[in-house]
């Protein structure tokens, strides 16, 4: 190891790979969803590619940091720059990883009339007739609200996300989005 890694920014390090362990983790122990002859919104490939491409961007810029290190004349800065790195692109592969295992426990799903998703541990379920409004959420979510007030978050950057609001549009007869 390089004589500049010490135990703070070592920690920092490894708390951030373990972030990402814990997504691994949340995504292993949301099973993907299967439910025969229904539309499923599921995690994108860009999902994937922000959890797994952030991830071992991070873990190559770690590796660097720990092992290689620089011989140029600012190579303490570019060390310093090389562990702040390391550390966000960890915690961003972590959210990708936490994102995806949100869309899986969500399982949001739709056939017919019929729209059912997860929340809280419970099934929901509303008809697409019920819809009232659809809004842009700070997290640029679409926050999509039917008449008895129930809100639903749906991830426009998810699978089958687009056909959802397709469907919608379809039922009330003007575009939603």
């Amino acid at each position: 190891m390089q004589n500049y890694v010490t135990a703070l920014p070592l920690a920092m390090l490894i708390a951030a790979h373990a972030t990402c362990i814990a997504a691994v983790i949340a995504i292993l122990m949301a099973r993907a969803p299967a439910h025969p002859g229904w539309q499923v919104v599921r995690p994108s490939g860009a999902h994937w590619l922000c959890f797994a491409g952030a991830w071992g961007f991070g873990a190559l810029i770690s590796w660097v940091w720990l092992f290689v290190g620089s011989r140029r004349a600012d190579a303490g800065f570019q060390m310093r720059v090389a562990l702040f790195l390391a550390i966000a692109f960890c915690m961003g592969g972590a959210w990708g990883g936490f994102q995806i295992a949100a869309l899986r426990r969500k399982a949001l799903r739709w056939r017919g009339g019929a729209i059912v998703w997860r929340e809280q541990g419970e099934e929901r379920r509303q008809e697409f007739a019920q819809f009232d409004s659809l809004r842009r959420g700070w997290g640029g979510d679409f926050l999509i609200r039917f008449k008895d007030q129930t809100v639903l978050k749906l991830d426009f950057n998810a699978r089958n996300a687009t056909e959802f609001l397709v469907r919608i549009s379809e039922e009330i007869g003007q575009d939603v989005y």
